[in-house]
Protein backbone atom coordinates (compact mmCIF):
# COMPACT_ATOMS: atom_id res chain seq x y z
CA UNK A 1 0.00 0.00 0.00
CA UNK A 2 1.14 3.51 -0.71
CA UNK A 3 1.56 6.10 2.03
CA UNK A 4 -1.55 8.15 2.70
CA UNK A 5 -1.43 11.83 1.80
CA UNK A 6 -3.67 14.79 2.57
CA UNK A 7 -6.66 14.71 0.25
CA UNK A 8 -8.28 17.68 -1.43
CA UNK A 9 -11.44 17.18 0.64
CA UNK A 10 -9.85 17.23 4.09
CA UNK A 11 -9.55 13.45 4.39
CA UNK A 12 -6.56 11.14 3.76
CA UNK A 13 -6.05 9.78 0.24
CA UNK A 14 -4.01 7.06 -1.44
CA UNK A 15 -1.41 7.57 -4.17
CA UNK A 16 -1.91 5.68 -7.44
CA UNK A 17 -0.66 5.58 -11.00
CA UNK A 18 -2.40 7.37 -13.87
CA UNK A 19 -3.66 3.98 -15.09
CA UNK A 20 -6.41 4.11 -12.44
CA UNK A 21 -8.46 6.26 -14.83
CA UNK A 22 -8.71 3.32 -17.25
CA UNK A 23 -9.84 0.98 -14.46
CA UNK A 24 -12.56 3.37 -13.39
CA UNK A 25 -13.66 3.93 -16.96
CA UNK A 26 -14.29 0.21 -17.38
CA UNK A 27 -15.97 -0.09 -13.98
CA UNK A 28 -18.34 2.77 -14.78
CA UNK A 29 -19.04 1.47 -18.29
CA UNK A 30 -20.13 -1.92 -16.96
CA UNK A 31 -22.28 -0.44 -14.22
CA UNK A 32 -23.94 1.89 -16.72
CA UNK A 33 -25.06 -1.11 -18.76
CA UNK A 34 -25.96 -3.20 -15.73
CA UNK A 35 -28.26 -0.37 -14.60
CA UNK A 36 -30.73 -1.43 -17.32
CA UNK A 37 -31.27 -4.66 -15.38
CA UNK A 38 -30.57 -3.33 -11.87
CA UNK A 39 -33.48 -0.91 -11.94
CA UNK A 40 -35.90 -3.86 -12.03
CA UNK A 41 -34.78 -4.91 -8.54
CA UNK A 42 -35.29 -1.55 -6.84
CA UNK A 43 -38.33 -0.49 -4.85
CA UNK A 44 -40.68 -2.02 -2.27
CA UNK A 45 -40.90 -5.82 -2.08
CA UNK A 46 -37.88 -6.24 -4.29
CA UNK A 47 -34.48 -7.62 -3.44
CA UNK A 48 -32.46 -4.46 -4.01
CA UNK A 49 -28.99 -4.01 -5.43
CA UNK A 50 -25.87 -4.22 -3.28
CA UNK A 51 -22.39 -3.01 -4.18
CA UNK A 52 -19.67 -5.01 -2.42
CA UNK A 53 -16.00 -4.02 -2.11
CA UNK A 54 -13.81 -5.85 0.43
CA UNK A 55 -10.63 -4.03 -0.72
CA UNK A 56 -12.25 -0.62 -0.68
CA UNK A 57 -9.30 1.67 0.07
CA UNK A 58 -9.89 5.28 1.20
CA UNK A 59 -12.25 6.26 -1.61
CA UNK A 60 -10.01 8.95 -3.10
CA UNK A 61 -6.49 9.02 -4.52
CA UNK A 62 -3.87 11.40 -5.81
CA UNK A 63 -2.22 10.57 -9.11
CA UNK A 64 1.49 10.15 -8.40
CA UNK A 65 3.73 13.10 -9.27
CA UNK A 66 0.72 15.35 -9.87
CA UNK A 67 -1.76 17.43 -7.88
CA UNK A 68 -4.70 15.62 -9.49
CA UNK A 69 -7.14 13.78 -7.24
CA UNK A 70 -9.63 11.14 -8.38
CA UNK A 71 -12.41 9.17 -6.74
CA UNK A 72 -11.82 5.63 -5.54
CA UNK A 73 -13.77 2.68 -6.90
CA UNK A 74 -16.64 2.67 -4.34
CA UNK A 75 -17.27 6.37 -4.94
CA UNK A 76 -17.08 5.90 -8.71
CA UNK A 77 -19.60 3.05 -8.44
CA UNK A 78 -22.02 5.00 -6.25
CA UNK A 79 -21.95 8.07 -8.48
CA UNK A 80 -22.44 5.93 -11.59
CA UNK A 81 -25.47 4.19 -10.07
CA UNK A 82 -27.03 7.55 -9.12
CA UNK A 83 -26.33 9.03 -12.55
CA UNK A 84 -28.17 6.12 -14.16
CA UNK A 85 -31.11 6.50 -11.77
CA UNK A 86 -30.55 2.97 -10.49
CA UNK A 87 -28.76 3.64 -7.19
CA UNK A 88 -27.35 0.80 -5.15
CA UNK A 89 -29.53 0.11 -2.12
CA UNK A 90 -26.53 -0.82 0.06
CA UNK A 91 -22.77 -0.37 -0.30
CA UNK A 92 -20.88 -2.94 1.78
CA UNK A 93 -17.25 -1.93 2.22
CA UNK A 94 -14.34 -3.55 4.03
CA UNK A 95 -10.56 -3.24 4.12
CA UNK A 96 -7.93 -4.77 6.36
CA UNK A 97 -6.67 -1.20 6.86
CA UNK A 98 -9.42 0.22 9.04
CA UNK A 99 -8.21 3.81 8.54
CA UNK A 100 -8.71 3.52 4.79
CA UNK A 101 -12.04 1.76 5.24
CA UNK A 102 -13.43 4.34 7.66
CA UNK A 103 -12.29 7.25 5.50
CA UNK A 104 -14.00 5.65 2.51
CA UNK A 105 -17.18 5.29 4.54
CA UNK A 106 -17.10 8.98 5.46
CA UNK A 107 -16.70 9.99 1.83
CA UNK A 108 -19.68 7.85 0.86
CA UNK A 109 -21.79 9.25 3.70
CA UNK A 110 -21.06 12.76 2.48
CA UNK A 111 -22.70 11.67 -0.79
CA UNK A 112 -25.72 10.26 1.09
CA UNK A 113 -24.79 6.73 0.09
CA UNK A 114 -26.32 3.86 2.12
CA UNK A 115 -22.93 2.54 3.23
CA UNK A 116 -22.45 -0.43 5.55
CA UNK A 117 -19.00 -0.78 7.14
CA UNK A 118 -17.95 -4.40 7.60
CA UNK A 119 -15.25 -5.57 10.02
CA UNK A 120 -12.52 -8.04 9.15
CA UNK A 121 -10.19 -8.82 6.29
CA UNK A 122 -11.57 -9.69 2.87
CA UNK A 123 -12.70 -13.29 3.43
CA UNK A 124 -14.15 -12.68 6.89
CA UNK A 125 -16.00 -9.61 5.63
CA UNK A 126 -17.30 -11.47 2.57
CA UNK A 127 -18.76 -14.20 4.78
CA UNK A 128 -20.67 -11.63 6.80
CA UNK A 129 -21.90 -9.83 3.68
CA UNK A 130 -23.04 -13.05 2.01
CA UNK A 131 -25.19 -13.83 5.07
CA UNK A 132 -26.78 -10.36 5.09
CA UNK A 133 -27.48 -9.73 1.41
CA UNK A 134 -30.02 -12.48 0.78
CA UNK A 135 -31.48 -12.70 4.27
CA UNK A 136 -34.77 -11.00 3.28
CA UNK A 137 -35.57 -13.92 0.98
CA UNK A 138 -36.06 -11.47 -1.89
CA UNK A 139 -33.32 -11.94 -4.46
CA UNK A 140 -31.81 -8.77 -5.86
CA UNK A 141 -29.16 -8.02 -8.47
CA UNK A 142 -25.80 -7.43 -6.82
CA UNK A 143 -22.28 -6.48 -7.87
CA UNK A 144 -18.89 -7.03 -6.28
CA UNK A 145 -15.64 -5.36 -7.30
CA UNK A 146 -12.80 -7.65 -6.20
CA UNK A 147 -9.71 -5.49 -6.53
CA UNK A 148 -6.73 -6.84 -4.52
CA UNK A 149 -3.07 -6.08 -5.14
CA UNK A 150 -1.90 -9.65 -5.76
CA UNK A 151 -2.98 -13.10 -6.89
CA UNK A 152 -2.43 -14.41 -3.38
CA UNK A 153 -5.04 -11.99 -2.04
CA UNK A 154 -7.50 -13.11 -4.72
CA UNK A 155 -8.34 -16.22 -2.74
CA UNK A 156 -10.56 -18.78 -4.41
CA UNK A 157 -12.42 -19.14 -1.12
CA UNK A 158 -13.22 -15.42 -1.26
CA UNK A 159 -14.74 -15.73 -4.73
CA UNK A 160 -16.60 -18.88 -3.70
CA UNK A 161 -18.07 -17.06 -0.70
CA UNK A 162 -19.26 -14.11 -2.79
CA UNK A 163 -20.64 -16.46 -5.45
CA UNK A 164 -23.07 -17.87 -2.87
CA UNK A 165 -25.06 -14.65 -3.16
CA UNK A 166 -27.90 -15.10 -5.61
CA UNK A 167 -27.72 -12.95 -8.76
CA UNK A 168 -24.28 -11.45 -8.34
CA UNK A 169 -21.75 -10.27 -10.92
CA UNK A 170 -18.08 -10.07 -9.91
CA UNK A 171 -15.62 -7.76 -11.65
CA UNK A 172 -12.22 -9.22 -10.76
CA UNK A 173 -8.70 -7.78 -10.75
CA UNK A 174 -6.26 -10.50 -11.88
CA UNK A 175 -2.66 -9.43 -11.26
CA UNK A 176 -0.61 -9.92 -14.42
CA UNK A 177 2.44 -8.41 -12.74
CA UNK A 178 2.33 -10.97 -9.94
CA UNK A 179 1.91 -13.83 -12.43
CA UNK A 180 4.77 -12.66 -14.65
CA UNK A 181 7.17 -11.93 -11.81
CA UNK A 182 6.56 -14.80 -9.46
CA UNK A 183 5.35 -17.90 -11.31
CA UNK A 184 8.85 -19.38 -11.45
CA UNK A 185 9.46 -19.05 -7.70
CA UNK A 186 5.98 -20.38 -7.00
CA UNK A 187 6.65 -23.43 -9.20
CA UNK A 188 9.95 -23.96 -7.39
CA UNK A 189 8.17 -23.99 -4.05
CA UNK A 190 10.05 -20.92 -2.82
CA UNK A 191 6.75 -19.09 -2.36
CA UNK A 192 3.21 -20.40 -1.90
CA UNK A 193 0.90 -17.40 -2.28
CA UNK A 194 -0.70 -18.75 -5.48
CA UNK A 195 -2.02 -21.75 -3.52
CA UNK A 196 -4.84 -19.61 -2.12
CA UNK A 197 -5.58 -18.25 -5.59
CA UNK A 198 -5.99 -21.67 -7.20
CA UNK A 199 -5.53 -24.59 -4.79
CA UNK A 200 -3.96 -27.54 -6.59
CA UNK A 201 -2.63 -25.48 -9.49
CA UNK A 202 0.90 -26.96 -9.46
CA UNK A 203 -0.44 -30.42 -10.25
CA UNK A 204 -2.09 -28.97 -13.35
CA UNK A 205 0.90 -27.09 -14.81
CA UNK A 206 3.01 -29.61 -16.75
CA UNK A 207 6.79 -29.52 -16.29
CA UNK A 208 8.99 -28.48 -19.16
CA UNK A 209 6.60 -26.04 -20.81
CA UNK A 210 7.76 -22.59 -21.90
CA UNK A 211 6.97 -19.98 -19.26
CA UNK A 212 4.16 -18.44 -21.34
CA UNK A 213 2.47 -21.85 -21.59
CA UNK A 214 2.88 -22.43 -17.86
CA UNK A 215 1.20 -19.10 -17.15
CA UNK A 216 -1.64 -20.03 -19.47
CA UNK A 217 -2.02 -23.45 -17.84
CA UNK A 218 -2.21 -21.87 -14.38
CA UNK A 219 -4.94 -19.46 -15.48
CA UNK A 220 -6.83 -22.19 -17.33
CA UNK A 221 -6.85 -24.25 -14.13
CA UNK A 222 -8.12 -21.24 -12.16
CA UNK A 223 -10.93 -20.79 -14.69
CA UNK A 224 -11.79 -24.47 -14.24
CA UNK A 225 -12.13 -23.90 -10.50
CA UNK A 226 -14.40 -20.91 -11.23
CA UNK A 227 -16.56 -23.16 -13.42
CA UNK A 228 -16.87 -25.60 -10.51
CA UNK A 229 -18.41 -22.78 -8.46
CA UNK A 230 -21.19 -22.42 -11.02
CA UNK A 231 -19.74 -19.17 -12.36
CA UNK A 232 -18.22 -18.44 -15.76
CA UNK A 233 -15.15 -16.30 -16.36
CA UNK A 234 -15.39 -14.02 -19.37
CA UNK A 235 -13.18 -14.95 -22.31
CA UNK A 236 -12.52 -11.23 -22.82
CA UNK A 237 -10.39 -9.32 -20.36
CA UNK A 238 -9.31 -5.72 -20.23
CA UNK A 239 -5.61 -5.10 -19.69
CA UNK A 240 -4.67 -2.20 -17.42
CA UNK A 241 -1.20 -1.03 -18.50
CA UNK A 242 1.47 1.21 -17.03
CA UNK A 243 3.32 4.05 -18.76
CA UNK A 244 5.66 1.50 -20.41
CA UNK A 245 2.60 -0.24 -21.92
CA UNK A 246 3.17 -3.33 -19.79
CA UNK A 247 0.24 -5.23 -18.34
CA UNK A 248 -0.25 -4.54 -14.63
CA UNK A 249 -3.45 -6.52 -14.28
CA UNK A 250 -6.49 -7.73 -16.16
CA UNK A 251 -10.14 -7.06 -15.43
CA UNK A 252 -12.62 -9.80 -16.21
CA UNK A 253 -16.19 -10.69 -15.36
CA UNK A 254 -17.39 -13.67 -13.34
CA UNK A 255 -21.11 -14.37 -13.55
CA UNK A 256 -23.81 -17.00 -13.79
CA UNK A 257 -26.02 -15.19 -16.25
CA UNK A 258 -25.32 -14.59 -19.92
CA UNK A 259 -26.75 -11.08 -19.64
CA UNK A 260 -23.80 -10.05 -17.47
CA UNK A 261 -21.39 -11.37 -20.09
CA UNK A 262 -23.31 -9.46 -22.75
CA UNK A 263 -23.02 -6.22 -20.75
CA UNK A 264 -19.31 -6.90 -20.24
CA UNK A 265 -18.70 -7.32 -23.96
CA UNK A 266 -20.60 -4.12 -24.69
CA UNK A 267 -18.58 -2.25 -22.06
CA UNK A 268 -15.38 -3.40 -23.79
CA UNK A 269 -16.49 -2.78 -27.37
CA UNK A 270 -14.52 0.45 -27.74
CA UNK A 271 -11.28 -1.38 -28.53
CA UNK A 272 -9.92 -4.87 -29.24
CA UNK A 273 -9.57 -6.92 -26.06
CA UNK A 274 -7.13 -9.63 -25.17
CA UNK A 275 -8.10 -13.17 -24.39
CA UNK A 276 -6.24 -15.51 -22.06
CA UNK A 277 -4.57 -17.17 -25.03
CA UNK A 278 -2.92 -13.87 -25.98
CA UNK A 279 -0.48 -13.47 -23.11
Amino acid sequence: MSELVDGDDGLPADQVGAWVADKHRILKAYLDYQAHARVNFLGPRRGGAAYIDVFCGPGRSRIRNTNTFVDGSPVVAWKASVDQQAPFTKLYIADKDTVRRDVCAERLRRLNAPVVVVDGEALEAARSIAEWVDQSGLHGLHFAFVDPYSLGALRLELLKTLSQIQRIDLLVHLSAMDLFRNLDVELAGERAEFDAFAPGWRDNVPDGLPMADQRRAAIDYWKHRIDEMGMAASSEMHAIRNSQNRDLYWLLMLSRHQLAQKFWKIALNQEPQRGFADF
